[in-house]
C-alpha cells in the first residue's frame, strides 16, 4: 500500500504545521513504513524497542498477558493513533510487561524513538502532544482496571457489544469468543457461558465466529442496572 507520510503526519501530529524544514526532514530520516497482517505481534517484552508506533491504516491493540495464558485488552490503537509504550527506549528506567498486536491487517509509520526524543527535547509542542497522549492512554488504562474490578461480567459483556455495534455500525459481530475473552480479561469458556445466557433471553443470536444482536435495548437495560 502507498503511504504519504507527509499526508499521515499532518493528519495525526498536531505540531507537525510548526515544524521547521529541518525538524520535519529529521522526522521523515527518523521513521519508516511497515505491513503487519491481522494477529501479527508488533512488539513485545522479549523484543528489543520497536520505536514509536503510528497508525497510517488498520486497527491495533495493546495488552497484558498472565503466565496462564489469559490476556486483557489495555487500550486500541485505530487510524492516525500514536503508540509511545512500543518505544522502551523512548524512556529511561522505566519497564512495562505490554505486547502489542495488530487486530487488522495494518500500515504502521514506525518512529525511531532515540532520534524522536531528541526532537522533543528541541521542541514544546511537541513535549505538550507527548504529555496528551501519555495522558489520553492513562486514562483508557485506569477505565479498564475499573471495569475489571468494579463491574460484573454480564455488565462488562453488554458494554463491550454495544461498543461494537457502534464501532462496526452492524448488530452482525464478526468475532470470535476467544477475542471476546482477550479484550476483557476473562477465558473463552466463562464468555460463552455469558453469551448463552444472553442468547437463552432473546437478546443475541450466536453462531461460529459471530455474534448478532437481537435486542440492543435489553443490553442497555443491563448497563443501567448495575
Amino acid at each position: 500500500m502507498n503511504i504519504n507520510k507527509e499526508l499521515i503526519f499532518k493528519e495525526s501530529l498536531p505540531f507537525f504545521k510548526n515544524l521547521s524544514k529541518e525538524e520535519k526532514n529529521m522526522l521523515y530520516n527518523a521513521s519508516h513504513i511497515e505491513e503487519y497482517k491481522a494477529g501479527e505481534l508488533i512488539y513485545s517484552k522479549y523484543k528489543s524497542c520497536t520505536g514509536l508506533v503510528l497508525v497510517a491504516n488498520g486497527q491495533l491493540r495493546s495488552f497484558m498477558s498472565s503466565l496462564s495464558g489469559r490476556e486483557i485488552t489495555l487500550f486500541k490503537l485505530f487510524k492516525n493513533d500514536l503508540c509511545i509504550l512500543s518505544s522502551s527506549c523512548f524512556y529511561q528506567n522505566l519497564s512495562y510487561d505490554i505486547n502489542l498486536q495488530a487486530v487488522d491487517n495494518s500500515s504502521l509509520i514506525i518512529i525511531d524513538g532515540k532520534l524522536f526524543k531528541d526532537l522533543l527535547n528541541q521542541n514544546i509542542s511537541i513535549q505538550k502532544f507527548m504529555l496528551e497522549v501519555t495522558q489520553s492512554k492513562l486514562s483508557e488504562i485506569m477505565w479498564v482496571l475499573e471495569q475489571v474490578v468494579f463491574f460484573n461480567l454480564d455488565y462488562r459483556l453488554s458494554d463491550y457489544l454495544i461498543n461494537q455495534y457502534y464501532l462496526k455500525n452492524s448488530l452482525e459481530i464478526n468475532i470470535t469468543h476467544e477475542a471476546i475473552a482477550n479484550d476483557l480479561g476473562s477465558s473463552r469458556e466463562v464468555i460463552s457461558r455469558m453469551l448463552k445466557r444472553f442468547e437463552k433471553d432473546n437478546i443475541v443470536k450466536v453462531s461460529r465466529g459471530c455474534i448478532k444482536i437481537i435486542d440492543i435495548e435489553k443490553l442497555q437495560s443491563i448497563l443501567e442496572q448495575n
